[in-house]
């Protein structure tokens, strides 16, 4: 039991790759259009830090921060296929060395 609770806490963050919606990203932000509005993001939302103290204020900004990060993370895995599939493949040895245990 706690083989499959550990896999599944190891597994619940796990990015999936699929090519199409990464593709979609990255061709929706590679035009100057795109370009202007993820720059626009990052400068407005990614780059900045919340100084306050109002916890509901931070778990806001926060939110808008992990968006514009699945933006490109995204645009990373159209970019750069190989690098999310190789992560893919050692995290599925690792699971059949663990179930062969």
């Amino acid at each position: 039991m706690w083989t499959r609770i550990s896999t599944w806490l190891t597994r619940k963050w796990e990015r999936t790759t699929d090519s199409t919606l990464a593709q979609a990203y990255l061709l929706t932000f590679a035009g100057p259009h795109g370009q202007q509005v993820l720059k626009h993001l990052m400068d407005e939302v990614y780059c900045t830090v919340y100084a306050g103290r109002d916890p509901i204020e931070l778990a806001f900004h926060e939110g808008r921060r992990s968006v514009v990060q699945e933006i490109l993370e995204n645009i990373d895995v159209a970019e750069r296929p190989d690098k999310y599939e190789s992560g893919l493949q050692a995290l599925e040895g690792e699971e059949a060395l663990s179930y062969a245990r």
